[in-house]
């Protein structure tokens, strides 16, 4: 019996099929080996950058040899887990500061508590569109399986919710509210924080979506409002 030939056509669909295959048990932890989106950077590559960095600086300054690199991490793991760990926690707070200054300036001008959430949140949504170590955070949270996410992102995490709830938690006070029965700040902070993912990664394929106005506010902060809103009620006045 002759076994029929499969066409070029159908050779290219069973090896991309089982090249996703490999890509899902990887990134859910089932199969041996890296979903990293950074696997491809090299200590030689950074080595590179950091000497063309320095000798733009000093064109006389020495340059950093192998063996310096080498002795910090002994591996390409171990610089490619540093590097991944390095920008999970850089994206943890972007621009914390930023907003820590615009929440004080709108506490001293005694402005409305809705306004401070627009102004602390989704307002510099295109900025960290542009800021590419959000899409690496977002790529490696989606890629690499989850208890390795786990352990990496911790710290950054435990961070961003820190960070975060104290912000919430003084704009519910300045607005005379609270959290919602059965529902705490750290959902919250959950909630906005998958709402301005989602609409950076709806930009990358409908910008028009983002770049939308409700009103005085972008849809991303009228959205970001709305968690607010619902997450919280109005406090009970205090009884004689």
């Amino acid at each position: 019996m002759t076994r029929k030939r499969r066409t070029r056509e159908e050779t290219r669909e069973l090896l991309l099929e089982a090249a996703v295959r490999v890509v899902v048990a990887r990134s859910n932890g089932d199969l041996d080996g890296s979903t990293n989106p950074l696997a491809g950077v090299r200590i030689t590559d950074a080595l590179e950058e950091v000497n063309r960095i320095l000798h733009e600086s000093d064109p006389s300054a020495p340059q950093m040899t192998t063996g310096a690199a080498y002795n910090i991490w002994p591996s390409q793991e171990d610089f490619q887990q540093a590097l991944l760990d390095k920008i999970l926690l850089d994206a943890a707070t972007p621009e914390i500061d930023l907003v820590k200054a615009e929440l004080t300036a709108g506490l001293r001008e005694g402005a409305d508590w809705r306004d401070l959430v627009t102004r602390c949140f989704g307002v510099d949504f295109e900025v960290s569109y542009e800021e590419p170590t959000m899409f690496l955070m977002l790529g490696m949270v989606a890629l690499a399986p989850p208890q390795r996410i786990a352990t990496l992102n911790k710290e950054g995490n435990d961070r961003y919710v820190e960070e975060t709830s104290t912000i919430l938690e003084q704009i519910l006070d300045h607005g005379g509210r609270r959290m919602a029965p059965g529902l705490s700040v750290e959902d919250l902070v959950w909630a906005i924080e998958a709402v301005e993912s989602g609409y950076m990664l709806r930009r990358r394929a409908n910008e028009e979506v983002t770049a939308r106005v409700a009103g005085d506010r972008t849809v991303v902060q009228a959205a970001i409002l709305a968690l607010v809103e619902g997450f919280s009620v109005e406090k009970s006045p205090a009884k004689d």
